[in-house]
């Protein structure tokens, strides 16, 4: 889960919306795409949703990973959802709604995973625009007056901030582990600074993270990290 100092408002609606990552960096062999499967609980752009996923592309794309998004059903619930069968490393669902999650030490969560005991992930991962949005209203040092910013600018910050939260959440899942680390993608919690600003070098994935994944993705290594 990564964590935001926030509170909350806000909700979505989707359109339609398909697009894969451009070329992996160099692996050998080639690490299979990953299907997501995106949902949206409310009223949000498509252009917003596609902003979202193309940040998570642009941090994982030098890791060899690469995604195939498409579209479900508005309002899908989440026990739908989680009707898959056993973990598939390639296969997961996004629901991007208004839900505010729980938060720890007074941080409220930008998006979540739940692992079961042993450490399996389930295949589904939330992402708040409810909480994205409350987190920017709270970052005016950082970003400015929302209210007083062109519709563009609010969708481009929205869209960072959420998508570096998504490609966080894709390595608890691609990993198959709970674990943070000290820096990079899988830190823990994030600062408004690190979530809206142009700058994305502290979300970076680093080799040990890239080789698991790779090796998950290929299917050589289906046992769950801790």
């Amino acid at each position: 889960m990564m964590l935001i100092a926030t509170t909350v408002v806000a909700s979505v609606l989707f359109a339609s919306i398909t697009s894969a990552a451009g070329a992996s960096a160099a692996s050998s062999p080639a690490i299979p795409p990953m299907i997501v499967t995106v949902t949206l609980a409310a009223n949000v752009s498509p252009s917003l949703v596609r902003s979202i996923l193309a940040e998570a592309d642009a941090i994982w794309r030098p890791s060899g990973v690469t995604f195939v998004w498409q579209s479900a059903a508005p309002l899908a619930t989440a026990a739908h959802l989680r009707e898959t069968g056993p973990y598939v490393p390639d296969t997961l669902y996004v629901v991007i709604g208004e839900n505010q999650g729980v938060g720890h030490d007074g941080r409220r969560p930008l998006g979540w995973i739940v692992f079961d005991a042993v450490a399996t992930p389930d295949q589904q991962i939330y992402l708040s625009h409810a909480n994205a949005l409350a987190m920017m209203e709270d970052a005016r040092g950082v970003v400015g007056i929302v209210g007083q910013m062109p519709l563009m600018q609010r969708e481009t910050l929205l869209a960072r901030a959420m998508g570096r939260a998504l490609a966080h959440e894709l390595g608890h899942y691609l990993l198959a582990s709970k674990t943070h680390t000290q820096r990079g993608l899988m830190k823990p919690v994030m600062t408004a600074v690190e979530l809206f600003m142009p700058d994305a070098s502290g979300f970076r994935i680093d080799p040990a993270q890239r080789r698991a994944v790779a090796a998950r993705l290929r299917g050589e290594a289906m046992v769950a990290s801790r």
